[in-house]
């Protein structure tokens, strides 16, 4: 049932992520424009999944509740910057980040993002059924997701 419904989620994030490049263009206007956003919803996001790994490593008390918000909020933001990365003269600039390998293995780099989105869910979907082992086990494979596409994608 569990994984029916996050292969379910991953098709519906991919056809979103995918829906929502073809808009990048006119949703940013502009390169700068577009690499600003992707920048505040990865700082956004980080903020979130760096409170989840306080509480997975002990360095915060353990919270369940706590700790479902966040991933439910983190899942939210996971399908936010994807369309940035796609808008003409984002890749890489002055300020970002972001290496050219991300448009030189494009397809890599959108499959990644489709399964970091479907980690988010599933952190969230293991969060809410508040099983502490659960949701430090689904964080843990966010966190291994985060970390391959930043050792590869993120100077």
């Amino acid at each position: 049932m569990i994984s029916r419904k996050l292969g379910l989620i991953s098709a519906a994030l991919a056809a979103v992520t995918l829906s929502a490049v073809t808009t990048a263009q006119t949703a940013f206007g502009d390169a700068e424009k577009a690499v600003e956003y992707r920048q505040k919803a990865f700082s956004i996001m980080r903020q979130n999944f760096a409170y989840l790994g306080d509480m997975v490593k002990g360095d915060v008390a353990w919270d369940q509740q706590l700790f479902a918000e966040r991933a439910a909020d983190f899942a939210k933001l996971a399908t936010i910057p994807w369309p940035a990365f796609n808008t003409q003269g984002a890749q890489p600039g002055a300020g970002s980040d972001a290496l050219p390998e991300i448009w030189d293995n494009w397809d890599d780099f959108q499959a990644r993002a489709t399964q970091f989105q479907s980690d988010a869910a599933a952190l969230a979907e293991a969060a809410a059924g508040g099983d502490m082992g659960a949701s430090k086990s689904a964080f843990m494979a966010a966190a291994k997701n985060c970390k391959a596409c930043h050792d590869q994608y993120k100077d």
